[in-house]
C-alpha cells in the first residue's frame, strides 16, 4: 500500500512540473516589429525588421523590403543571417531586411488581404473570381496599388530610416501577386528602389498583360533604368507564363543601366519554389563582391 501511495505521489509531482512549464511563442532572434495604422489608405500593416549579424549603428546599411511577409519573413530573416558575414557565411553584403504584411492571422486571410494593395489598376473580372475562390468575407476591390506605394514611400520607409542606420540603397522583392506589384515598381518607383525581385509574377493574365503597356509608356520617355533585377519561376508552373516573363526580361535589357538574371527552378511548383527563390534572389541582389587584389 505504501508503494502505491509513493507512486501516486511521484506521479502527482510530475504532473505539477509539466503543467508549470512555460509555453512561449517562437520568436526570431535579432528582429523587431512595428505596427502602422496608415493615414493614407486607412489600413493596418505589421512591419518586421531583421538586422545583420554584426549590426553597428555607426555604419550605414542598405535595406531590402520583402512583401508577403506573413510567410516570407521567417525564411528571409534567417537566410540573411546565414549568408551574411560570420564564420561560415560571408556570401552577401550586410543588409537590413524589412518585411511588410497586413493584419492577417491565417493563410486564408493573407490571400485576400493583400489583393487591393498589390494591384495598380482594377480588374472587376478577377475581383469577382477571387472574392468567391478565396472566400473573402467582403467583395474584393483591386487597383489600390498606387495608394499602397504611397504608404511605403511616406510611412514605412521613413519609419525604417528614422529607427535604423540606413543608406539610400533599397531593394524590394515579391512573389506571385506581390511579384506583379514589384514589376510595376520598375516604372513607378525607380527613384526609391534600385534592386528588384520579380518571382512567379501574376502578369500575363492580369488585365491582358497590362505590364507590357506600362513598360511601353515608360519607354517613350526613358532610355535608361538604374536597376538590378532578379526574375524567376518554378519549372512546373505554366509554360506560357514562364515564356512571358522571359520576353519581359528581354524588354528590360534595352535600358541602359539594367542588370538582369532569370532563373527557372526545376521541379518546383508555384508554392514549393518559395524557399529557393527567396534565397537565390537575396544572393543575386546582394552578392558580396570579392575585394580586388593589388
Amino acid at each position: 500500500m505504501k508503494k502505491i501511495s509513493s507512486l501516486i505521489f511521484l506521479l502527482f509531482i510530475v504532473i505539477i512540473n509539466l503543467t508549470a512549464q512555460d509555453k512561449n511563442p517562437y520568436t526570431i532572434a535579432g528582429t523587431e516589429t512595428y505596427t502602422i495604422n496608415s493615414k493614407i489608405n486607412q489600413r493596418e500593416y505589421n512591419i518586421a525588421v531583421s538586422v545583420p549579424n554584426n549590426y553597428n549603428k555607426s555604419k550605414k546599411y542598405p535595406t531590402y523590403y520583402i512583401l508577403d511577409g506573413y510567410y516570407a519573413f521567417p525564411i528571409i530573416a534567417q537566410a540573411n543571417k546565414l549568408l551574411g558575414p560570420w564564420i561560415v557565411g560571408n556570401e552577401i553584403e550586410e543588409v537590413i531586411v524589412v518585411s511588410i504584411t497586413g493584419k492577417e492571422k491565417s493563410f486564408n486571410e493573407w490571400l485576400y488581404q493583400r489583393w487591393p494593395d498589390y494591384t495598380f489598376n482594377q480588374s472587376i473580372k478577377f475581383d469577382t473570381t477571387f472574392t468567391k475562390s478565396w472566400k473573402s468575407p467582403e467583395p474584393l476591390v483591386s487597383g489600390k496599388g498606387y495608394a499602397f506605394l504611397e504608404v511605403i514611400r511616406k510611412e514605412i520607409i521613413p519609419l525604417i530610416d528614422n529607427n535604423y542606420s540606413t543608406n539610400q540603397e533599397r531593394g524590394i522583392s515579391g512573389h506571385s501577386l506581390s511579384g506583379q506589384f514589384v514589376a510595376n515598381l520598375l516604372f513607378n518607383a525607380n527613384d526609391i528602389f534600385s534592386k528588384f525581385g520579380i518571382n512567379s509574377p501574376f502578369l500575363l493574365l492580369y488585365n491582358d498583360n497590362e505590364i507590357r503597356r506600362t513598360e511601353h509608356n515608360f519607354s517613350l520617355t526613358h532610355h535608361s533604368l538604374n536597376a538590378k533585377i532578379f526574375l524567376s519561376y518554378g519549372g512546373l508552373e505554366k509554360p506560357e507564363e514562364i515564356k512571358d516573363l522571359s520576353e519581359f526580361e528581354e524588354l528590360l535589357k534595352k535600358y541602359q543601366g539594367v542588370e538582369t538574371k532569370f532563373v527557372i527552378f526545376e521541379d518546383e511548383t508555384h508554392t514549393s519554389v518559395i524557399p529557393a527563390m527567396v534565397n537565390r534572389c537575396l544572393k543575386f541582389l546582394y552578392k558580396k563582391e570579392k575585394a580586388k587584389s593589388n
